[in-house]
């Protein structure tokens, strides 16, 4: 049965768990409805695989994290040829066996607006729009956009810069439909925090600090970068996420050196990211928003073949990233950056211009004016 209207403007966001960067956006987007319209807006989130395509979610993030992981290059070469294809045999097929559940859920919330951050959701929402009225709104979240995140019954884009804008207007949506927002990211990342005091508060000495974030299948990589930084005298502040085995790894070092420190999961990305003067990593979508958000530089390593290819291209294009192929890449241009503070503020300059702390704000004050 419909659930009875509580006379609240109701928006539902669907997301998905492969990788951080679509939930981490939805959530905030929760957020910031729950804090500044607690009294006038319902809204719920939702993991599109999960709650409707149960039987495939856990084979789907197996078959991405091992692609991306082991065989980056046929991932990389499966996106590509994706992006040419007028329609994507295998989200065409996710999106069929979606939609009868995710059009029941619709027709029990009664949402005025759906916004979807991740493609497959914006396609079923796209298709049930048809027949309801509603707002339906994609949030895209890399700093390129693929053709799957295209559906003609959108009625708004959210995008990460002004080229995705651009892009999206080449291929046939209308300009006035494509919001330039930023990725909406956790509203601690536009927090004022003094440098020093976050260092001390993270038991780093005051010095020249990168930090350095995991990811998948580069734990002998990191492991062997850290060593190499800290013997070049540099102060490493390492975030290892969920990934035990690196912090194990890293651990193993700290013990031998003052120059590693090592986080493990952490809740207080921001202090880490405001604390250090570049940051080491893969180039996700919601890593580079939140880096830029902080006016933090980055120094990309090996990144995978698809999405993240656009994400870097953004940043070495626009002044605030610089890109890595190998290890000894990595520690030249940390070394470089650490003993010219000229090109490190340039580089922190162009990061802080580009970064939309404020994006969750722009995508949800403007879903609520189509609302009405």
């Amino acid at each position: 049965m419909p659930q009875k209207r509580s006379g609240k403007k109701r928006v539902l966001v669907f997301s998905a768990s492969f990788g951080g960067g679509h939930r981490s956006a939805a959530e905030a987007l929760v957020r910031y409805y729950r804090a500044h319209y607690p009294d006038t807006v319902e809204v719920r989130v939702v993991d599109f695989f999960e709650e409707f395509l149960p039987g495939v979610n856990v084979l789907a993030k197996f078959a991405y994290q091992q692609s991306v992981q082991f065989f980056p290059a046929l991932y990389g070469t499966f996106f590509e040829v994706s992006n040419q294809l007028p329609t994507n045999p295998v989200v065409h097929e996710l999106r069929i066996m979606g939609f009868q559940r995710a059009s029941d859920y619709i027709d029990k919330f009664r949402p005025d607006a759906v916004i979807s951050t991740f493609p497959v959701a914006g396609g079923v929402v796209s298709d049930i729009k048809t027949e309801r009225p509603l707002v339906a709104a994609t949030v895209i979240t890399d700093y390129g956009v693929h053709r799957t995140w295209l559906h003609p019954s959108t009625d708004l884009y959210f995008c990460a810069c002004k080229e995705v804008r651009e892009d999206l207007v080449v291929r046939g949506i209308p300009w006035d439909r494509v919001v330039v927002s930023g990725i909406p990211v956790h509203e601690k990342f536009s927090e004022p925090l003094e440098r020093a005091e976050c260092r001390k508060q993270l038991g780093l000495a005051d010095r020249f600090t990168v930090l350095l974030t995991s990811a998948a299948g580069l734990t002998s990589d990191l492991r062997d970068i850290a060593a190499e930084l800290a013997a070049a005298g540099v102060q490493v502040a390492a975030a290892t996420g969920h990934n035990t085995r690196l912090k194990r790894r890293l651990e193993t070092l700290a013990k031998k050196t003052d120059l590693v420190a090592v986080f493990g999961h952490t809740p207080n990305m921001h202090i880490m990211m405001r604390a250090a003067d570049a940051l080491v990593g893969k180039s996700g979508g919601l890593t580079v928003s939140e880096a830029l958000a902080m006016g933090l530089p980055l120094i990309i390593y090996n990144p995978v073949p698809g999405q993240e290819i656009y994400n870097v291209d953004f940043l070495v294009n626009s002044g605030a990233g610089l890109l890595s192929r190998d290890e000894d890449d990595v520690v030249e241009k940390v070394r470089f950056l650490s003993t010219h503070p000229e090109r490190l503020q340039q580089m922190a300059g162009n990061a802080a211009n580009l970064g939309k702390p404020a994006g969750a704000q722009t995508i949800c004050e403007r879903v609520l004016a189509a609302i009405g």
